[in-house]
């Protein structure tokens, strides 16, 4: 071989390793455990504002310390609803792949709603009667389907969540468990198991909640510390549950269901659910041996306080800080439980929420609560009505007698009837475009597009993005809509689900337990929390989820 030949093959070998990562931790081993925790609701500006009162022993200032934090991370599909948020975060991928386009969705066959994780083929397993859930709907696998695959069957994963959707859309098919909270008790399906894992029995026994009667939600720091202001500002705040506007909150007296809808309306609803996830890492035996291990956890009190209180009430301020040390707390564990085995913990969010309408109107804000009507049962009432005398009066073919055109109206989607008799010589294309039109015209609206639109693969604005993202050929609508920002549906104080900027941005932390060799640093390049269901892949050294289309999150890769 010549020395030009040498050369170019030194160069070459050379760019190669120069494009793989650099694996930074010691022995370049696995991790025993990831941790993947979605606090719901929790939005990125809950990060910014209230970061000058988190604690030292706060799971971020921890990952301040030693670890990563993602800036810029935010979703990318238009509707940011629960369901969604968390198909998003172990598929690697959208609605538009993994199918769940909302916590429900309009079915044209059944002709009503129906809930995105109901499975009446299967039956709840923990000593509780009621609706069981499963997988089923989620079109595509998750990071522990491909963890539970490639290591056959020895991996363990589990899903924990107050709710049942996250649970199960964080951990997927092939889970050992996805838990859940139904009434008193803690549960799972027989789509995972025919019998109750023993220990949860034993803890569901327990009815530790009720040790929680006749005790109150009272601030965790001195008043003056919160930036709320030095007067409770509760305007427009919906608590219901028995619970006033203002702090302390009381809890009822006597155990039961009230007492266990105002616990899940507080901080305790996070206690309650990461004493179930202590456990679970305890009696699984989670990260003990050199298989990886995968435990999902949902905080969803963040999301009920939020839609209660809003987002700029006092109880969401505590509510954050409880929820940082609750965190913290839950990492020393992991540290001691785990006896210097390495872990690592990725923390995001499904969703962001927006403000009360009613308090952004009163800051002078261009808000607005349904803007489009009378919103019942799911529905859009008045509009679908609109649309549909809309659609009669411009239509072609049109007579009195004709069915309706139009079969649903649900909040985003308008769903025409389908193997309508007038759908001839593509005028059921000209009735996409007509409701797309006039739903533009809408003052309220601030984009619609048709199936023909989002199928075209000729997406090129970020809100059209956002949509066909969002946009499940089987699932969605035949026109998609978004209302303008600060308006929103339905009668709780405060929601989310729209694709504007205080629903999408959401925080992205990764923590590490001691010994990982990380550089801490404050990364502001766009990420999604798809990235975390391929990372977690890669760190499990594993292949990625069939559909996910979003880059690991590099960093993790790279040497301090």
């Amino acid at each position: 071989m010549n020395r030009r030949r040498v050369l170019l093959l030194v160069l070459f070998v050379s760019l190669c390793v120069g494009l793989l990562p650099s694996w930074p931790l010691a022995a370049g081993e696995p991790p025993a455990l990831v941790v993947v925790v979605s606090v719901d609701q929790l939005a990125y500006e809950y990060l910014q504002r209230f970061a000058v009162n988190f604690q030292p022993g706060g799971v971020f200032r921890r990952a301040q310390r030693q670890g990563l934090w993602y800036a810029n991370c935010q979703h990318r599909h238009a509707y940011t609803v629960t369901a969604a948020g968390h198909a998003v975060m172990l598929t690697g991928c959208y609605a538009s792949e993994h199918g769940i386009v909302g916590n429900a969705w309009f079915d044209r066959r059944l002709g009503r709603s129906v809930y995105c994780v109901t499975d009446t083929q299967e039956q709840l397993v923990g000593g509780q009667s009621g609706t069981a859930a499963s997988p089923r709907t989620l079109l595509v696998e998750t990071a522990g389907d491909q963890l539970k695959r490639a290591t056959g069957g020895r991996a363990k994963v589990f899903g924990v969540a107050i709710k049942d959707r996250a649970a199960v859309l964080m951990a997927g098919h092939r889970a050992d468990a996805a838990i859940w909270l139904s009434g008193s008790r803690w549960v799972t399906s027989t789509y995972y198991r025919k019998h109750p894992l023993p220990w949860l029995d034993r803890y569901n026994q327990q009815q530790s909640w009720k040790k929680y009667a006749g005790k109150s939600w009272t601030l965790l720091l001195p008043r003056e510390k919160y930036l709320h202001g030095p007067k409770e500002d509760s305007f427009g705040e919906r608590p219901g549950a028995g619970l006033g506007k203002d702090f302390p909150h009381r809890f009822d007296k006597t155990p039961g269901p009230q007492l266990l809808r105002q616990l899940g309306l507080s901080p305790v609803g996070n206690d309650l659910t990461l004493e179930v996830a202590r456990l679970l890492v305890v009696e699984e035996e989670l990260g003990q041996d050199d298989v990886p291990d995968l435990l999902c956890i949902n905080l969803s009190s963040n999301d009920y306080v939020g839609h209660a209180f809003g987002p700029g009430s006092l109880e969401v301020e505590d509510m954050t800080y409880r929820t940082d040390l609750q965190l913290g707390r839950f990492a020393e564990f992991l540290d001691q439980a785990l006896e210097g085995r390495r872990w690592v913990m990725f923390i995001s969010a499904d969703h962001g929420v927006a403000p009360i309408p009613e308090r952004a109107m009163r800051d002078g804000l261009p808000a607005a609560r349904n803007s489009l009507g009378t919103y019942r049962g799911g529905r859009l009432v008045e509009l679908q009505a609109a649309l549909e005398q809309h659609l009669r009066d411009r239509l072609q073919g049109v007579e009195k007698d004709t069915p309706a055109l139009i079969q649903a109206v649900t909040p985003g989607h308008v769903y025409l009837v389908e193997d309508h008799p007038l759908w001839k010589n593509g005028l059921d294309r000209v009735a996409r475009r007509l409701v797309r039109d006039w739903l533009l015209r809408h003052e309220a609206v601030a984009a619609a597009a048709t199936r023909d639109e989002l199928l075209s693969g000729d997406s090129d604005t970020p809100m059209l993005r956002l949509l066909a993202n969002a946009y499940h050929p089987r699932r969605s609508g035949d026109v998609l809509f978004v209302l303008k920002p600060y308006h929103i549906l339905g009668g709780s104080a405060a929601t989310h689900g729209s694709p504007w900027h205080y629903d999408r941005h959401v925080p992205l932390v990764v923590v590490f337990s001691r010994g990982w060799k990380v550089k801490p640093r404050r990364v502001m390049r766009p990420v999604s929390p798809a990235a975390i269901g391929p990372t977690v892949s890669h760190l499990c050294r594993v292949p990625e989820p069939s559909a996910a289309r979003e880059p690991v999150l590099r960093e993790l890769w790279q040497q301090p």
